[in-house]
């Protein structure tokens, strides 16, 4: 849908300072390391928005982050 709203909005999702560079280019490291209040408030932010999105009338997009959520949760370890 034109104009509809995307993670990549500044607006929406502004970039941190850690992914800022002088050059416009993002460097990702090999790993993400979140503590576990971090991992908890990412899996409950992806289900809070996939619920949203399929009253919303937004399957498709609830089974994109629907699938995240479950990448997300197979990686956690005790």
């Amino acid at each position: 849908m034109p104009g509809r709203p995307t993670a990549t909005d500044p607006a929406v999702c502004p970039p941190s300072p850690q992914t800022r560079s002088p050059v416009g280019t993002v460097r990702f490291l090999p790993r993400v390391v979140l503590t576990k209040e971090e991992a908890f408030g990412a899996c409950q932010a992806l289900a809070d928005a996939g619920r949203a999105l399929v009253r919303a009338g937004g399957t498709v997009e609830a089974d994109s982050l629907c699938s995240l959520f479950s990448l997300l949760e197979e990686r956690l370890v005790s």
